[in-house]
């Protein structure tokens, strides 16, 4: 769906009312320091005309005046210094509320939103374009607020001295006008360009410095450079084309200005000369042709704060927009498992049209041990995604002690199932806190049970600092194997009742696989166990293995008896006994 920009402004509307009181004093601050300044060129006016350019001058009175022209400068420096500390923190506040809605709304959203958004993506949409949110609260609000004013007090003053010089200053407002409206489209166009080369230069540098190892192995980070350095570059084109726009705006505006005032000086001066204005009309209308520039300039400068505003918010909109699709149907309703699972007439497809999983029927009893085998892309991960509801079935149902697990809240199932992955995701943080996932209500002793219980205890206690060590991002110091016992660990804290092991003990050598299967020995009593491998050594000691093929249930049963069938489980055990040839 598109958006206008006046449709995503208007979404952040609400973040306003908040801060309405603040809000409503920076716009009374504004109104009485443009009025002060704007006041100047007028009693500057008063001091000449009636005060020094007359028959008797008094020097006395211009010297008061002097004082106060002073005064009426120092206070309004005060009060600007007030009102642009009071609209900071205004802005800082609302975007900060922003950004916390709108990780929070992302956070809620489904798997099948982070399959269809890259990571850099999101980034830009969390930091970048809610900075450039902020420039539009602190900056173009500010910029746009008191230029308005003082236009209109420019011309009020104007008019209250002279109506016809008035009228001839304002010819050139309809010229800058119409350049102003050409500046803003093509403005736009450019911004959007912009921040679309951004957001892809974001996500080339995250998905790099993720793969830097990957990178380095396969020695490409020449090519990742030059493909960078494309991106980059045109990053800066984009970039540089705005900057030409603001700034031949800028020059424009500032020669319109600049013959507005050549041209009062030849009118003005003519009349003076005549008697018909006084040299004081004369230089107040000069100073307030200058200054009637100047907010001028300074909103149009904001031109491509606005328009990153605008794009900045259509996309923040378009993000707050979206629409988690998996829904809580079943909140409020108690619910305690057993971890009885019943597969029904299951189908499921990521794309309309592709469907990955085909008429699944499965019964698994509370206590039993099962393990799904199969070549790559048969759908072993798919039925677990489909169980742990990180998407729902396209068709069928799935249910956990006879209920459908679409009517169990989502916290409640995500309690009762305990997820240990291939690829192990830790935390910047202390061991501890990524064992119980900063929930610091878990006690430790809670914490160190479960790492006893897997295995973990042992290595963890050999660290300098023990389960207080602190670690890297994604706990990069410690062995795959030891990462993997952390994960497994983590599972084990939150005592869920039923356990999936997708593909945990792929990537482990064979002593790290030992120490995690006698784990899974001891784990599994009083639990459910879903098993989702490749080696065919980890669930051979299931109760009984599903092999799933092309989307469905090819074969089911006990290892000894799957063998003696000699179908597709029968091929994986032989090649997977066979040795790898290398060739020479």
């Amino acid at each position: 769906m598109k958006h206008t920009g006046a449709t995503g402004l208007r979404h952040l509307l609400p973040y306003l009312r908040q801060h309405r009181a603040r809000l409503g004093i920076v716009f009374l601050l504004v109104v009485v320091a443009s009025f002060i300044d704007q006041a100047q060129p007028y009693l500057i006016r008063d001091a000449i005309d009636k005060h020094i350019l007359t028959a008797r001058p008094d020097l006395g009175v211009v010297a008061w005046m002097s004082l106060g022209y002073l005064a009426l400068v120092l206070l309004s420096f005060v009060l600007t210094y007030y009102l642009e500390l009071l609209l900071q923190r205004t802005g800082q506040s609302i975007v900060r509320e922003i950004r916390a809605d709108l990780l929070r709304h992302i956070q809620g959203l489904s798997l099948r939103y982070f399959d269809t958004n890259s990571s850099g993506r999101i980034i830009t949409n969390v930091v970048s374009d809610t900075e450039a949110l902020n420039n539009f609260f602190t900056d173009f609000l500010s910029n746009t607020l008191r230029g308005c004013i003082s236009l209109t007090l420019i011309i009020f003053f104007m008019l209250r001295m002279d109506v016809r010089f008035t009228c001839y200053s304002l010819l050139m407002v309809p010229v800058i006008g119409t350049v102003s409206y050409f500046i803003r489209f093509f403005l736009r166009k450019v911004n959007q360009e912009m921040r679309h080369r951004l957001s892809a230069a974001i996500a080339f540098l995250a998905e790099t410095l993720s793969g830097m190892a990957v990178i380095q192995v396969f020695d490409r980070e020449k090519k990742q450079q030059e493909d960078f350095d494309v991106c980059n570059r045109a990053l800066l084109e984009s970039t540089i084309k705005e900057t030409h726009l603001n700034f031949a705006y800028f020059l424009v505006a500032e020669t319109l200005g600049d013959l507005g005032v050549a041209a009062l000086i030849w009118f003005g001066g003519g009349a003076v000369i005549r008697g018909s204005v006084t040299f004081g009309v004369l230089f107040a209308f000069i100073t307030y042709i200058r200054r009637f520039f100047q907010p001028i300039n300074q909103i149009t400068q904001q031109l491509n704060v606005l328009q990153s505003a605008v794009i900045a918010s259509d996309r923040i909109t378009a993000t707050l927009r979206e629409t988690p699709d998996i829904c809580e149907e079943g909140a409020g309703q108690p619910f305690v498992a057993s971890g009885r699972i019943v597969f029904e007439g299951v189908h499921f497809a990521y794309r309309p049209g592709q469907p990955v999983l085909h008429g699944i029927d499965l019964v698994i009893e509370p206590g039993q041990r099962v393990g799904f085998v199969g070549p790559s892309g048969a759908g072993k991960t798919s039925l677990i995604n489909l169980l742990a509801r990180f998407y729902d079935v396209t068709d069928g149902v799935i249910r956990l002690d006879g209920r459908d697990v679409r009517s169990i809240p989502l916290k409640v199932l995500r309690e009762t199932i305990g997820i240990v992955q291939q690829d192990v995701t830790l935390f910047s943080g202390s061991l501890i806190d990524n064992i119980r996932f900063f929930r610091t209500e878990i006690p430790e002793a809670r914490v160190v049970e479960a790492c006893t219980l897997v295995g973990a205890d042992e290595f963890i206690r050999r660290l300098p600092q023990g389960y207080q060590t602190p670690l890297s991002e994604r706990g990069s110091t410690l062995s795959f194997g030891e990462r993997q016992l952390l994960s497994f660990a983590r599972a084990m804290t939150f005592n869920p009742k039923i356990l999936i092991l997708d593909e945990a003990t792929a990537s482990l050598d064979s002593v790290s696989e030992a120490i995690l299967q006698r784990a899974i020995g001891r784990v599994a009593n009083g639990r459910t166990l879903l098993v989702i491998a490749h080696r065919l050594s980890t669930v051979r000691q299931m109760d009984f293995i599903v092999v799933l093929d092309h989307g469905r249930i090819a074969e089911r049963g006990p290892h000894e008896k799957l063998l003696a069938q000699g179908g597709i489980y029968h091929r994986l055990h032989r090649a997977s006994a066979l040795p790898v040839a290398l060739a020479p």
